[in-house]
C-alpha cells in the first residue's frame, strides 16, 4: 500500500495554489575576484522553490515581491537579500573557511561539515572526473585517510578489499557495508557507473557508523548518485577511447638458460646431457607475451538532468567496453540510470531512483604462475613452441612426454564467462507534517541475476589425447533483497543558543539467495559448449543446489544538540534483530556518543587571528558483525555415500554441523580523538584523528572433542585490536585570477594485534600442501593479523661444515645447500624453527593529490603509495629453487655453482617446499595513480550557441611504479577477496595474479 501512494503521488502530481510572483534575473559573483560561479544555488528562502547559476553566472527565478532570496556555493559564505519588488538583484559571495558549509551525507541525513562530531572521509565527483575507471570502489584508493584498498588484481571487472581503519573479524567479512541511494548492502559495484557518482562519504568511527548498528563495524561507504536541480537543462556526453598494456613482465631464463639449467640438473643427477645445444635454440617462447596483448578500453555515458521548481531528473546511460591485457579475457557493461524527485505539494515530495545493468564478464582461462608447476606461463619450457608445423597447438615439451595445454591455448580454446543482471530500485516520499518535523518513507529492491558459463571442450590438448570431449557446467544464482524504511526527522532552532536535530526510525530488510549448478562430461561435439547440457548421456550429468534467506528488523535514533554553535553533542543508537544468530542472541543493541568543541568560535581564539576554523572532537561507541552466512547457529545436515544395504549403494545423511543457541555478533568497541584546523582563510585545513578499537566475542571455529562426532563448532571467543593515526591536508597553494594550485595529502597508519585467541596461543590460517602440509600464515597472540610464517633463510652452505646458527634441513648436505636459521640451537631443523617471517600491514599509507589549473587548462596528477608491507610470493616454491621441473626466475642463472661460490641462491636441484624469507619480499611502493590534462572551451569560443562548454582530455593511469618487489606487482591480494572463512585475514599473498594494466586514454566531454 505505502509503495503503491508513493508511485500514485509521484505519478499523479498536484494541483495547488501558487502565490503571485515576479521574475527576478541577476549575477552571482566573488567578492574578491569578481569572477562569476556557476552553479550556484538560488532559493525563495522558506519553500522549496530554487535554481542555480548557469555557466555565466546568471539566473533567473520567479519568486513573490516581498519574498527573500538566499544564495548559497561551496566555499563561501551564505548570502540573503529581500526582493522587495526589485527585478534585477545582483549578488557578491564572500569566501569562507573552505569546505566548512559543505554538506557531507552521513547515516539517514545530511550535515554540514563544521558541524560533524564524527569521523567522516567525503570523496566528491570531481575527485574521478575525466579517469578511465570501471568500478566505484576505485574511486577511493588513496583519496581516503585510513581507508587501504588493494586490487586484487588487475583483471576487468575484479574488485578491491577495503579495510577501514584494519580488519576487526577473523571468519566473519572485513568488507564496509555499501549503502548506495539509501539501499543497505545494495548494488553491484560492477554495474554502477561511476560516472553517476555525486559523492562517496565514508564513515570511519562508531558515532557515524552506529546508526548502522549490526553491520558498521568494518566503516561505511555511502554512495550517492546525481540528481536533477531547477534551472538550466543539461545533456552531457562523455566519451574516452585507449589502450591498456602489462607495464612489467617478469624477468625468466630464456630458452638457451633453461636448456643450461636442465643440462646441469640431469648430470647432477647423473643422468645425460639433454640439450646437446643450448645456444641454438636462441630465446625460444616468450610465454608472457605470448599470452598478453595491447588491449583497447571505450567508455560513453550519455546523461540529461535538470528540472523546474517542482521537479528534477537525471537520466543516464553507459556503455564500456575493456578487453583484458591477457588474450579472451575482457569486460562490457550496459547500463542506464532515472533518478526522479517531485514536489507533489508544498509540503509532500516523492523521489524515485533506478539503475539498470548488466556485465559481461570474459574470465581469464590462462593459468599465469602461481602453484601449477605444469602448464602455467611461468613455468612452461621457453624451448616449446606455440604452435605445431600443421598450426594445431603444440602439446608437448622437449625432453617431456605428457600432453600439456599450452597457454596459449588455455587462451583461446576454454570459454568461461560471468552474465550479470542488477535492477536496483528505491522509491520514496517525505512528508514534512509541521515546520522542521519531516516523516520519510522508502521501498527498495535489488534483483541479481547471476549465470556462469564454463566449456572445456574437447579440441583442448589434455582432453584430445584423453579422448573424453568437452565438459560444461552452468551456475545460476538469483538474489533477492527488499527493504522498508520509514524515518521521522526534527530540526528545530531553540531561541538564539540552542539547535537541536533529531531521527528516529524503524528498518525491515530481507534477502533470498538461490543457487544451482548443473554439470556435464564427455561431449561429442563443441557446437553447443555450454548452451545444450543434455547433449551427452545422463551418467555424466551433476546437479547441486542451494537457498538461504536472512531477515533483519531495526530500530535507529540519532540526537544532534548544539549550544551556541560552539558545543555540539551527538547520541546515537541502533538496536537489530538479525535471524543469522542464534535465539538466545537474535537482538544487541549499539549506542554511540560524540563530543565536539568549536574552539573558533570562542572569542579568545577569534581574538588570536589565526584560527579560521578550530574544531576538537571524540566519540565512542559500538558496533557489530554479522558477516557470516545464515544459518550458521543451527545444526545441519551433510549427505553421504558409500553405504552399501541389499548390495546396493545408498546414499546417507550423518550430523554435519553441531547448533550453537548461543552465538552472538562480533563486537567492536572503538574510541576517536580528532582535531580540525584551518588557517589562512582556509587555505591550509588539517585534519588529525586517532582512533582506538577492540573486536570481541570474535566467530571462531572451536575445535571439539571427538567423541562428540563432531570437529568444530562456531563460537564467540578472542579478541582483536587496531589504533592508529591519520592525516588529512588540504591546501590552496596558488590562486590568482588565472592560476590555481591545489594539494590534497592524506597518510595513515594502523596498527593490528591479536589479543585473545580463546585459550589458544596460535593457529594456522593458511597452508601449502606440496612437498608436504606447511603453514603459511599464523594468528598469533601479541602479533598483527596478517603475517607469514616459516624459516628464516640464512644462505647457501659454503663450506663443508654448517656454520653455527644455521641449519641445514637435508640428512645429506652438499654445498650449495639452502641454509636456514637455527631458532633453538638443536640443530635439527623442525616446525621450532619457524616464526613469523614478515608483515602483509604497511606502516603507512596514502596518496597525495595536485590539482593545477591555468585560465582553461587544467592538470590534475595523483600518486598513490605503501610503505614498510611485506608480500609472500607462494610461486617462488617453484620458480626460485635451480629445479627445471618448470622455467626459473631468471635470477636464479647467478646461482651457487663450483664457479660461483659466494651466491646466496642455492644450486640447481635444491628444491624443498620449505616455505621461509625467501619468499618474502619488500613490497612498499609509489605508483603514479592517474595523470590528466584537458582544456576547456566555452560554446561562445566555437561560436556554437547550442553549446555550453567542451572539454578536452588525455589521460594516462598506472603510469610508473617504484617499488623493489620484483614481480607483477606488490599491491596484490590471492587470497582475500571477501568474507570467506579464514580468508577474510589473509593479505599480501601473491599467487602470479593477473598483472595490473597501464592505461592511455583520449576523451571529450560535452555540455550542451
Amino acid at each position: 500500500m505505502g509503495c503503491q501512494l508513493i508511485l500514485i503521488l509521484f505519478l499523479t502530481g498536484s494541483v495547488y495554489s501558487q502565490i503571485p510572483g515576479i521574475t527576478i534575473t541577476g549575477t552571482v559573483t566573488d567578492q574578491e575576484t569578481g569572477e562569476t560561479i556557476i552553479g550556484a544555488s538560488v532559493k525563495v528562502k522558506g519553500t522549496k522553490t530554487g535554481g542555480s547559476t548557469n555557466n555565466t553566472g546568471k539566473f533567473s527565478i520567479t519568486a513573490p515581491a516581498d519574498a527573500v532570496l538566499s544564495v548559497f556555493y561551496v566555499g563561501y559564505d551564505p548570502v540573503e537579500i529581500p526582493v522587495a519588488g526589485k527585478t534585477i538583484i545582483n549578488f557578491k559571495l564572500k569566501p569562507s573557511s573552505k569546505g566548512l558549509d559543505e554538506v557531507v551525507v552521513v547515516g539517514y541525513g545530511t550535515t554540514r561539515k563544521k558541524d560533524l562530531t564524527g569521523s567522516v572521509a567525503s570523496i566528491k565527483k570531481e575527485a574521478i572526473k575525466d579517469v578511465p575507471i570501471t568500478r566505484v570502489d576505485q574511486m577511493i584508493q588513496g583519496k581516503a585517510a585510513g581507508v587501504q584498498v588493494t586490487a586484487v588484481d588487475g583483471s576487468p571487472g575484479t574488485g578491491s578489499t577495503i579495510r577501514i581503519r584494519g580488519g576487526n573479524s577473523i571468519t566473519a567479512s572485513n568488507e564496509p557495508l555499501y549503502v548506495i541511494d539509501g539501499l543497505i548492502g545494495g548494488g553491484d559495484l560492477n554495474l554502477i557507473n561511476p560516472q553517476d557518482i555525486e559523492s562517496m562519504e565514508i564513515l570511519k568511527d562508531a558515532s557515524s557508523t552506529a546508526i548502522y548498528g549490526a553491520r558498521g563495524a568494518n566503516g561505511v561507504i555511502l554512495i550517492t548518485t546525481k540528481r536533477g536541480a531547477s534551472g538550466t537543462d543539461n545533456i552531457n556526453f562523455n566519451v574516452y577511447s585507449g589502450w591498456q598494456k602489462v607495464p612489467k613482465f617478469i624477468p625468466m631464463l630464456n630458452a638457451t638458460q633453461y636448456a643450461e639449467l636442465a643440462n646441469e640438473s640431469s648430470v647432477d643427477n647423473g643422468g645425460a646431457v639433454l640439450y646437446p645445444d643450448p645456444k641454438s635454440l636462441g630465446a625460444g617462447t616468450d610465454w608472457q607475451r605470448a599470452i598478453s596483448r595491447v588491449a583497447p578500453i571505450q567508455n560513453y555515458t550519455l546523461s540529461a538532468s535538470g528540472g523546474k521548481d517542482t521537479y528534477h531528473y537525471f537520466l543516464s546511460g553507459n556503455y564500456i567496453n575493456q578487453d583484458g591485457v591477457i588474450i579472451n579475457s575482457g569486460f562490457k557493461r550496459y547500463q542506464v540510470r532515472a533518478n526522479l524527485d517531485k514536489n507533489v505539494k508544498e509540503n509532500v515530495k516523492v523521489t524515485a531512483a533506478f539503475n539498470i545493468g548488466r556485465a559481461e564478464t570474459k574470465n581469464n582461462t590462462v593459468s599465469l604462475g602461481g602453484q601449477d608447476y605444469g602448464s602455467s606461463a611461468l613455468a612452461y619450457s621457453p624451448a616449446a613452441t606455440i604452435y605445431n608445423p600443421d598450426g594445431s597447438f603444440n602439446s608437448k615439451k622437449p625432453n617431456d612426454n605428457q600432453v600439456y595445454d599450452n597457454p596459449v591455448a588455455q587462451g583461446t580454446l576454454p570459454v568461461n564467462q560471468n552474465v550479470t543482471t542488477n535492477i536496483l530500485g528505491n522509491l520514496g516520499a517525505q512528508w514534512e507534517l509541521i515546520k522542521g518535523l519531516t516523516l520519510k518513507s522508502t521501498f527498495g529492491a535489488e534483483l541479481n541475476f547471476i549465470k556462469n558459463n564454463i566449456y572445456n571442450p574437447g579440441s583442448l590438448p589434455s582432453r584430445a589425447n584423453a579422448n573424453t570431449g568437452g565438459a560444461a557446467e552452468v551456475n545460476t544464482r538469483d538474489i533477492l533483497t527488499w527493504q522498508n524504511e520509514n524515518t521521522l526527522s526534527y530540526d528545530k532552532q531553540l531561541g538564539k543558543d540552542h539547535h537541536i536535530s533529531a531521527v528516529a526510525g524503524v528498518t525491515y530488510q530481507t534477502s533470498s539467495n538461490e543457487f544451482l549448478k548443473a554439470s556435464a562430461d564427455k561431449y561429442a561435439t563443441d557446437i553447443y559448449q555450454f548452451n545444450k547440457l543434455d547433449a551427452t548421456t545422463q551418467s555424466q550429468y551433476a546437479i547441486q543446489s542451494d537457498y538461504s534467506k536472512y531477515t533483519i528488523f531495526s530500530l535507529l535514533a540519532r540526537v544532534n544538540y548544539s549550544f551556541k554553535d560552539k558545543y555540539l553533542v551527538t547520541l546515537t543508537a541502533r538496536q537489530d534483530q538479525s535471524s543469522r544468530f542464534a535465539e538466545n542472541n537474535k537482538s544487541a543493541l549499539f549506542p554511540a556518543l560524540a563530543l565536539a568543541w568549536k574552539a573558533s568560535n570562542e572569542s579568545f581564539i577569534k581574538d588570536l587571528n589565526v584560527f579560521d576554523n578550530l574544531k576538537l572532537r571524540a566519540s565512542y561507541g559500538t558496533n557489530g558483525n554479522q558477516g557470516i552466512d545464515p544459518y550458521r547457529s543451527l545444526a545441519s545436515l551433510s549427505n553421504k555415500g558409500g553405504y552399501l544395504i541389499g548390495g546396493q549403494k545408498i546414499l546417507g545423511y550423518v550430523g554435519g554441523r553441531i547448533a550453537n543457541p548461543n552465538l552472538k555478533w562480533e563486537t567492536t568497541r572503538q574510541l576517536d580523538i580528532g582535531l580540525e584546523a584551518g588557517i589562512l582563510k582556509g587555505r591550509i585545513n588539517i585534519e588529525l584523528d586517532y582512533y582506538d578499537k577492540r573486536t570481541k566475542d570474535l566467530l571462531l571455529d572451536q575445535q571439539l572433542p571427538l567423541q562428540t562426532g563432531y570437529v568444530s563448532r562456531l563460537t564467540n571467543i578472542g579478541m582483536v585490536g587496531n589504533k592508529g593515526l591519520e592525516l588529512l591536508i588540504n591546501t590552496v597553494n596558488i590562486t590568482t585570477k588565472d592560476f590555481q594550485w591545489e594539494t590534497n595529502l592524506n597518510i595513515s597508519g594502523n596498527r593490528s594485534k591479536v589479543l585473545d585467541l580463546g585459550g589458544a596461543d596460535q593457529f594456522s590460517v593458511k597452508n601449502i600442501y606440496f612437498g608436504g602440509n606447511s603453514s603459511i600464515s599464523q594468528l598469533q597472540v601479541g602479533q598483527p593479523v596478517g603475517t607469514f610464517w616459516g624459516a628464516t633463510y640464512y644462505g647457501t652452505q659454503k663450506t663443508a661444515q654448517v656454520p653455527a646458527g644455521a641449519v641445514n634441513p637435508n640428512s645429506v648436505t652438499r654445498l650449495g645447500d639452502p641454509l636456514y636459521i637455527d631458532r633453538n640451537g638443536d640443530g635439527k631443523f623442525g616446525q621450532e624453527d619457524f616464526s613469523v617471517i614478515g608483515d602483509s600491514n604497511p606502516k603507512f599509507y596514502g596518496g597525495i593529490g595536485n590539482n593545477f589549473t591555468y585560465k582553461q587548462f587544467s592538470l590534475n596528477i595523483y600518486l598513490q603509495g605503501s610503505y614498510g608491507n611485506k608480500v609472500m610470493n607462494i610461486g617462488d616454491a617453484f620458480y626460485n629453487t635451480g629445479d627445471p621441473l618448470t622455467n626459473q626466475f631468471a635470477a636464479i642463472a647467478d646461482r651457487w655453482t663450483p664457479a660461483n661460490p659466494d651466491s646466496d641462491i642455492p644450486r640447481v636441484n635444491s628444491r624443498q617446499y620449505i616455505p621461509s624469507s625467501r619468499w618474502v619480499y619488500n613490497g612498499s611502493f609509489l605508483r603514479l595513480k592517474s595523470i590528466n590534462l584537458g582544456y576547456t572551451f566555452t560554446g561562445k569560443q566555437l561560436h556554437a550557441k547550442w553549446l555550453n562548454k567542451l572539454n578536452i582530455y588525455a589521460t594516462a593511469t598506472n603510469l610508473f611504479l617504484i617499488t623493489k618487489y620484483p614481480y607483477y606487482d606488490p599491491e596484490t591480494n590471492a587470497d582475500g577477496v571477501a568474507a570467506d572463512g579464514l580468508k577474510s585475514v589473509l593479505r599480501g599473498f601473491d599467487n602470479t595474479n593477473y598483472p595490473q594494466n597501464r592505461t592511455f586514454a583520449l576523451g571529450l566531454n560535452l555540455t550542451l
